[in-house]
């Protein structure tokens, strides 16, 4: 490996990088369409089969793109991938504003899906591989963290702000996301380039599937990834139902952002203290608390009570926090590093697999039988999950 030290013009705009990337994601997070999403898509003609569609095109184009994304930002670099991600963005956003019929609406999700292809494969990786080049990446954890923090801030008050434009238009909020995500363009073109290392395995499909069968094989891995693909799946597609919910349970449009917004606020602040109740708890407890509150929640939401129906969004949202931080952590214990990078993705194209495949059927549900029967849906999915848990500890105190 060389030496060779940095220059200190090249060591002040790497350091710069980190700044302006923190100024990216504020100006990338200000997504004022969080509150009224769904119902901007319903206003213009579209059912819930089609809603969730439309979802299930989203996130298999991101699987589909996910492999030639990472081979793109390897071979041309991550600030050209982001710059790229924030130009499909932009175009994203601004096509969502002018579109009015379910086929506009196929072509933006598709745009949007290819855009977060590209920052999946390169957002992180360019903020590391800044760190690595100033020799500073034992600071990732915490300097990254912020980028998040700021990332649940923007989000909740521009969910604040966008329920607010919704009550004079509920087309204005996607007009009003497009000049902050424009700018995040230009803050991109700004960055520095990074050194390009080699973060593993060039030969993707083989790495792929060299993890599946160590992920397959391996009981514990087996667990996680399947518990976090229910999860994951009950959770994506419950979120796109959160609107239509409120709705029912008559609160006025005018409170959708403030409830977003709490709710963004409860999710980061789960996370924020998710390794300490997990500490607290332990691993068999906390699994089975999690899946235990969320089951309550949307139990309780299949009630459709009037007004305080929202407090389980409340409830959802922290186990949200608390769910990702903890599983990602208990996948990570029990896979070596040459492996994690490519588990991990194994991971996420399960649980990206099985929302695909799931939200058509959650969106005919609510069609053809209603809101009700949808929440039901999801509790069985989550029972399942926990049947599996309750074996899983059957099988591990036996082979004690």
């Amino acid at each position: 490996m060389s030496t060779k030290k940095i220059t200190k013009e090249r060591e002040k705009k790497l350091k710069q990088n980190i700044w302006k990337f923190y100024i990216y994601r504020f100006f990338s997070s200000m997504i004022f369409v969080i509150p009224i999403f769904v119902l901007f898509l319903q206003d213009n003609g579209l059912s819930m089969t089609q809603v969730m569609i439309l979802q299930a095109v989203y996130t298999a184009v991101i699987m589909l793109a996910v492999i030639p994304s990472g081979i793109f930002a390897d071979y041309m670099g991550r600030k050209t991938a982001l710059v790229i991600n924030s130009i499909f963005f932009t175009l994203g956003w601004t096509l969502y504003a002018l579109s009015y019929s379910f086929f506009a609406f196929l072509i933006t999700e598709i745009v949007m899906a290819i855009s977060a292809a590209l920052w999946n494969s390169s957002g992180t990786a360019f903020f590391y591989d800044t760190l690595k080049e100033l020799k500073q990446e034992s600071k990732f954890k915490r300097l990254y963290g912020n980028t998040m923090t700021i990332s649940h801030i923007v989000w909740g008050l521009s969910a604040l702000i966008g329920g607010y434009l919704a009550t004079y238009s509920l087309r204005l909020p996607y007009f009003a996301v497009i000049p902050p995500v424009f700018l995040s363009i230009l803050v991109t073109l700004s960055f520095t380039e990074t050194k390009k290392y080699k973060h593993g395995d060039k030969h993707y499909i083989t790495h792929l599937k060299d993890a599946a069968k160590f992920s397959i094989t391996h009981p514990k891995v087996k667990f996680f990834i399947i518990y976090a693909a229910l999860f994951g799946a009950v959770f994506f597609n419950a979120f796109m139902v959160y609107q239509p919910y409120l709705k029912q349970i008559q609160v006025p449009l005018i409170y959708f952002g403030v409830i977003f917004m709490f709710m963004d606020f409860t999710a980061a602040f789960a996370s924020k203290i998710a390794h300490k109740v997990e500490e607290f708890f332990g691993e068999k407890k906390i699994l089975l608390i999690m899946l235990a509150l969320a089951i309550f929640a949307y139990a309780g939401m299949s009630f459709s009570i009037l007004y305080f129906g929202a407090a389980f969004l409340l409830i959802t949202s922290f186990v949200g926090g608390l769910k990702y931080p903890i599983i990602m952590d208990y996948i990570n214990k029990h896979v070596s590093s040459h492996h994690r990078a490519t588990v991990m993705a194994f991971s996420d194209l399960s649980g990206s697999m099985l929302c695909t495949l799931s939200a058509p059927f959650i969106g005919w549900l609510i069609d053809f039988w209603g809101l009700r029967e949808a929440f039901l849906f999801f509790v069985v999915l989550l029972v399942l999950n926990l049947v599996i848990l309750l074996w899983v500890f059957h099988l591990n105190n036996n082979r004690k």
